[in-house]
């Protein structure tokens, strides 16, 4: 499978690179050039950014998904916040960043990753798990997604496979 990250607004290109690392399990990642972070997504009264207008501006890319990747905060509907949304077995997904950060240099790649791989894996058709350390389960915090892995567990691995190897041929 073919990933292309598209930085939405200003991401260090550090964060950039270690993810497309860190998705090889998955396929190729490619890092494009950045999209601006146009008005139609801000909401002044919450200080946020509404993610489904960005995963509209993501939606024609390179490969066969495409991951934003921002540093602004994101909400959605009811959610306070969220670190990302996808389409469910669509091409677009987005996260972000800005809720992730901790002094562990490591353990924010860590979270980065998964919250990556997570909204990536509803692009291929998984939906949120209720094993909390398969890296399907919901995370409303950054304790969360510490808590989970960076793998599937055995209810959703088989749905990603199945995309997977339906992408492959």
């Amino acid at each position: 499978m073919r990933i292309s990250l598209r930085p939405l607004g200003e991401v260090p290109r550090e964060v950039l690179e270690d993810l497309a690392e860190d998705l090889r399990d998955l396929g190729t990642a490619t890092v494009l050039e950045p999209l601006p972070l146009g008005p139609e997504s801000r909401d002044d009264g919450r200080g946020q950014h509404r993610a489904e207008p960005l995963l509209d501006a993501l939606a024609t890319g390179a490969g066969d998904r495409i991951l934003g990747v921002t540093a602004v905060d994101l909400y959605t509907g009811m959610y306070r916040f969220i670190f990302g949304l996808a389409r469910i077995q669509g091409t677009p997904a987005v996260i972000s960043i800005c809720r992730l950060g901790t002094s562990d240099p490591a353990r924010f790649r860590d979270r980065v990753a998964k919250e990556a791989i997570h909204e990536i894996g509803h692009t291929l058709g998984a939906d949120n798990c209720p094993n909390r350390g398969c890296v399907m389960s919901f995370s409303d915090s950054a304790d969360a997604v510490d808590r989970k892995t960076r793998s599937f567990c055995g209810r959703c691995a088989p749905t990603i496979e199945f995309t997977l190897k339906r992408l492959r041929t």
